[in-house]
Formats: C-alpha cells, sequence, structure tokens
C-alpha cells in the first residue's frame, strides 16, 4: 500500500503501473495481482486508507458541547495538518478527477455518508451561530467550500511556486504551511467576526 501510494502520488494514477507497484514493495507481480487484482482496486484502497485517517481526524473535534469558534478553528487546523501529512494528495485528486474522472465517480458513492455527516455538524453549527446573531450572515456551504479551497490552494501552488522562485529553499516548505494556516484561520475569524455584522 506505502508503494502504491507513492507511485501514485509521484506519477499520477495513468503513469503508474501494477508492474512498478510491485517491483517497489518487492513483491511478484502474481502476488500483488492475487491480493488486489487490479490497479483500480489498489488505488480505492490507497484512498480509503487516507479518507479513513481524515475522518478519524474529526472525530475529536465535533464535540458538540464545545465553543463554537474552537470547533471551527480546530476543523480548519484539523484538514491543514492532514494536507500537510499528505502535501502530493491534492494534485494526485485533481489529476485523477481530470484524467480519469470515472474512478472518482466510483469513489463518491464510498464516502458520501461520511462527508455528509461532517458537512451536515459545520453546517448546523454555523447555521445556529448566525441565528443567534453570534457571527456575520454568510451562506454556511459557501464558508466550508473557502475553508476547503483555501486550505487545499497551499498545497496546490507550493509546488509552483518553488520551480518559479527558486530561492524558495526545501526546508521553508513547514514554516511557509504553518504560516499560512494561521493566515488562514484569521481570514475566516475576520469573515465572520468583523465589525460589520449584519
Amino acid at each position: 500500500m506505502s508503494a502504491a501510494e507513492e507511485l501514485f502520488l509521484e506519477n499520477g494514477y495513468n503513469l503508474t503501473t501494477t508492474t512498478m507497484i510491485a517491483g517497489k514493495a518487492g513483491v511478484t507481480h502474481a502476488m500483488l495481482h492475487y491480493y488486489f487484482r487490479t490497479k483500480e482496486h489498489i488505488f480505492i484502497k490507497v484512498l480509503d486508507k487516507n479518507m479513513e485517517e481524515l475522518l478519524a481526524s474529526f472525530q475529536p473535534v465535533m464535540k458538540k458541547d464545545a465553543p463554537f469558534w474552537d470547533t471551527l478553528e480546530s476543523g480548519i487546523a484539523t484538514h491543514f495538518d492532514f494536507l500537510m501529512k499528505h502535501p502530493g494528495l491534492p494534485a494526485f485528486i485533481f489529476d485523477t478527477v481530470r484524467f480519469n474522472p470515472e474512478l472518482m465517480e466510483n469513489y463518491r458513492e464510498r464516502i458520501r455518508g461520511s462527508l455528509e455527516k461532517i458537512m451536515g455538524f459545520h453546517y448546523k453549527m454555523i447555521q445556529k451561530e448566525m441565528d443567534a446573531g453570534r457571527i456575520r450572515r454568510t451562506d454556511p456551504l459557501q464558508l466550508m467550500l473557502d475553508v476547503i479551497t483555501l486550505n487545499l490552494s497551499a498545497f496546490m501552488l507550493l509546488p509552483a511556486a518553488r520551480k518559479l522562485f527558486p530561492d524558495i529553499k526545501a526546508g521553508e516548505d513547514r514554516r511557509i504551511l504553518e504560516d499560512r494556516k494561521k493566515e488562514i484561520i484569521a481570514l475566516i475569524k475576520s469573515r465572520l467576526y468583523g465589525n460589520d455584522m449584519d
């Protein structure tokens, strides 16, 4: 699984072969085929592993009695920290959606329930705060999409930034990303608690 994930993230789905995966894992192609049958099955298992890790990381965040902003800030940071552990995952998923959309369409049903649970929890929490007049009025779906796209963009753009600005040292990535996480949290807080609350 580790070999497959590494190769998928490095080469993309189309350019990764089961022969490459078997070679990197140090097993025969026949053994790989016996356990996984197809490259698509390996792909699903790799996504399952990452999705299970992401969902498990959100369990402590979704405490019903925690204060609203603490919960939201923790959710933003949890998602960002997951991406820091898997920085190549956003680009890999984007490429897969672009070049192999059928794979993601087939996978969507496997995770729909879990994602709806997370989105539903945050949607209700945001709506409750708006109804109480404690935050500015906003579309909860748009707010969640803002958080997701702001977090993802950091990991999609950093590799391009390294090529455009070669002065960025590889060791600086973590500091840049930690600063970006703080900035995203500050942006979302400002949007919700600005002085011109409706």
